[in-house]
């Protein structure tokens, strides 16, 4: 084996990504045969740690884990010995595993993802173990999108200023009509409901029948149905000959749609997953906790179920 100096130029920082991180220690452990070697950085976050110091020395191709465990706060990147090279010199910045929750996702935390799954927190001091907030967040906010898209609603209330749709136009294409259904969902106020007393291509003139009482109109605010209640307003067959005004969303995430955020995201996770080792050439393995859910019946049918269940049952206005 060779005894030639292999120099790991490693330059530490804190969480910001800026600030040194100082007197702190740094391992590399050679994965083929599972020696360390340890030292600690300097007053400007640099430590050097030489693979011709490990018991056994050091192999081309070996794979070198180099990482660092301090508190809450840990650090690893992989690293393939390259003899041609003789050294390798990085920037590792620590990641807070202590914050457990992302402000991003809406409907289910980082932690609950966790619980749920039964994951470990991400510590890379066993390279890889456990799961990164940032990785669950990523893909449960496109989760949490693709559930609004599918269902036409919004099971939050977006930090406290719920959601506001101003002038959303529908078109009438029976005179009769009297039913328009919110393109979101569901309702928690009205601000306007208008009909338009002209005919389509002359200039509108708008009667609101929020305005005039509850007795010309009626909210549906599960399904989002406005009901023009007085036939007299029934609005001229045309385009955008209705418009409404409104806010929507939900108090609280219900538990049926935070399970449902949940059981997608862990979908997404293992299939990223499978995905990576596939190209890796690694088989799966449980490290804290798997998602090995892809080829289960039951979860896919379980999804389905819960988003059936929450479905708006909408007569478009075309």
């Amino acid at each position: 084996m060779p005894s030639n100096p292999y120099n790991l130029n490693i330059t530490l920082l804190d969480t910001d990504g800026s600030t040194p991180a100082i007197s702190k220690l740094v391992t590399a452990r050679d994965e083929t045969t599972a020696e360390t070697i340890s030292d600690t950085t300097d007053g400007s976050g640099q430590v050097i740690l030489n693979l011709g110091d490990l018991d056994s020395g050091y192999t081309n191709g070996d794979v070198i884990t180099i990482y660092s465990v301090d508190g809450s706060k840990t650090v690893y990147e992989l690293h393939t010995v390259d003899t041609d090279t003789g050294s390798f010199t990085t920037t590792l910045t620590y990641i807070d595993t202590s914050v457990a929750d992302s402000t991003t996702l809406r409907y289910f935390t980082a932690t609950e993802f966790r619980e749920f799954y039964c994951l470990a927190t991400y510590n890379a001091s066993s390279a890889p173990s456990g799961i990164k907030t940032e990785q669950i967040a990523r893909i449960g906010e496109g989760v949490e999108g693709e559930i609004d898209r599918i269902l036409q609603q919004k099971f939050d209330d977006n930090d406290g200023s719920n959601y506001t749709v101003t002038d959303e136009y529908h078109n009438t294409i029976d005179m009769y009509q009297k039913d328009y259904f919110s393109d979101w969902g569901p309702i928690l106020s009205v601000t306007k409901f208008e009909v338009n007393e002209q005919g389509e291509g002359v200039t509108p003139t708008w009667n609101d029948l929020v305005e005039k009482g509850t007795q010309y109109y009626s909210v549906d605010l599960e399904t989002g149905r406005f009901r023009i209640e007085d036939s007299i307003y029934y609005p001229l067959r045309g385009a955008r000959q209705v418009r409404l005004t409104y806010t929507y969303g939900a108090s609280s995430v219900p538990k049926d749609i935070k399970r449902l955020a949940i059981l997608m995201t862990g979908r997404e996770l293992g299939s990223a997953n499978l995905v990576a080792n596939a190209i890796s050439g690694k088989e799966m393995e449980g490290s804290g906790g798997s998602i090995n859910i892809l080829d289960s019946n039951m979860i896919k049918n379980e999804i389905s179920t819960l988003i059936n269940s929450r479905m708006r049952i909408i007569a478009k206005n075309l």
